[in-house]
């Protein structure tokens, strides 16, 4: 995103010219043109048009509204991300060259690509790999910023949670996943009647044009106001529990390919299309369970990682040779008071309580082995392997999907109220091609 300080969007009426001086013959040099104003930063008309050309070149054009109706939705969303960016970087967020390339590497993988072929598909759709890699920064940037913002405001009580996993154990029918695709018509916080009711009327219309077999997809770019409309609103698989308890009730018994709405909620009108729906049966759920224990050796000044690792050699000698015994070594030696009185007894546990160096050694012992000296973020331990087991972890799996299910739910609906907010508090002008729109 090209961001420019506000000084130089002083004369918004026409577009940003660079003369050249004392000549009177010298025609005068177009240099940008700016698109809105966002607060202190300026959109360009060049980032709008590089969306527009990047979507064009990517997408179904059955899907795709006129370039005009596009250009509008395009502004909106670079406007929202603008506001986004702003505050990642008044909260100092940062993302490192290595993150945005292990970003990129990932992407590529998950498309069956090489790096080499990722350049050559974005040379091949008009796009540079360093603009590219910009626009992987700027979505690490507003992913960090909308958690950073939005996630102090999630509360999920063990309540909900309990709730849930009953739901989810008793009546298997509910886990049902939907792909789904979505329009917001959205609303002031406080709108007036008369916007209200001119919202209402403009999702009837778009519900019944797609129910008479307009294409939702284009429908959504074209009216949609929240950031999935350059998507063609698609929301992709859902669980039925994630989303806003409003949807879910009225998605519980939708067929596929059913247009659902209107639906009211404190950011505007909903329009919800059922692309697909599937459904699981139960799954009973097997977890790996170890029972452990250890010496633990800390550091410190005197302490250095050589001392404690050569003091945990000479005890792992005097177990292996009988001169001592784990449990006496532990209770002797081990700096870990939760566990030393008990021999180094950590007892059953499931391998990813622990330390991820922990962890990996434990993982590679057999039953009655003991480890070579380990370091973990701990410090330094002898870890011996007293048993494995499997266990029923069915219940504590959907423990921790509902969990997840109602923090993805309420996530998404404190979200969108706010970019509302921000929106709301932001000195925002269009200028240019899109102001009249």
């Amino acid at each position: 995103m090209k961001l420019l300080k506000l000084f130089i969007a002083l004369n918004l009426s026409i577009n940003v010219a660079l003369f050249t001086p004392i000549s009177a013959h010298a025609a005068p040099k177009v240099i940008e043109q700016v698109a809105a104003v966002v607060n202190n930063n300026v959109i360009l008309e060049s980032d709008v048009n590089d969306m527009l050309k990047t979507i064009k070149a990517s997408a179904d054009p059955r899907t795709l509204p006129s370039d005009k109706v596009l250009r509008k939705q395009i502004i909106d969303r670079l406007i929202v991300e603008n506001l986004i960016l702003q505050r990642a970087a008044k909260a100092k967020i940062t993302i490192s060259d290595d993150e945005i390339t292990g970003a990129i590497d990932g992407i590529a993988a998950e498309n069956g690509m090489t790096i080499d072929q990722l350049r050559s598909r974005l040379s091949a759709m008009g796009i540079s790999y360093s603009t590219y890699r910009e626009r992987i920064h700027n979505d690490m940037l507003i992913e960090q910023a909308r958690m950073h913002e939005v996630r102090p405001r999630i509360k999920v009580s063990p309540r909900e949670v309990e709730q849930l996993t009953k739901t989810m154990t008793n009546q298997p029918t509910n886990n049902i996943d939907v792909k789904i695709s979505h329009i917001l018509i959205s609303i002031p916080e406080k709108a007036s009647k008369q916007q209200v009711d001119s919202a209402t009327n403009k999702a009837m219309d778009i519900i019944n044009r797609a129910k008479n077999g307009e294409n939702f997809a284009k429908l959504a770019t074209s009216y949609s106001n929240d950031d999935l409309a350059l998507k063609g609103g698609s929301m992709g698989w859902r669980k039925l529990n994630e989303l806003p308890t409003i949807f879910e009730e009225r998605l519980i018994r939708a067929a596929k390919g059913s247009v659902v709405g209107p639906i009211r909620s404190g950011v505007g009108i909903h329009i919800i299309k059922v692309d697909d729906t599937r459904s699981e049966a139960p799954k009973k759920i097997t977890l790996q369970e170890v029972n452990a224990r250890h010496i633990l050796i800390k550091t410190n000044v005197l302490v250095t990682d050589q001392v404690a690792k050569q003091k945990l050699t000479d005890i792992r000698k005097a177990i292996t040779s009988g001169a001592t015994t784990f449990t006496a070594a532990a209770k002797a030696n081990s700096e870990d008071t939760g566990s030393k009185d008990n021999g180094g007894n950590l007892g059953w546990n499931r391998p990813e309580v622990y330390d991820n160096g922990f962890k990996s050694a434990l993982l590679q012992l057999k039953k009655g082995e003991i480890s070579q000296p380990i370091r973990s973020s701990y410090g330094w331990h002898l870890i011996q392997l007293i048993d494995t087991r499997q266990t029923d972890g069915t219940n504590m799996v959907k423990k921790d999907q509902a969990y997840r299910l109602i923090f993805n739910r309420k996530f998404a609906e404190e979200a969108q109220v706010w970019i509302q907010e921000i929106k709301g508090d932001a000195y925002i002008k269009i200028t240019g091609e899109g102001k009249n729109e």
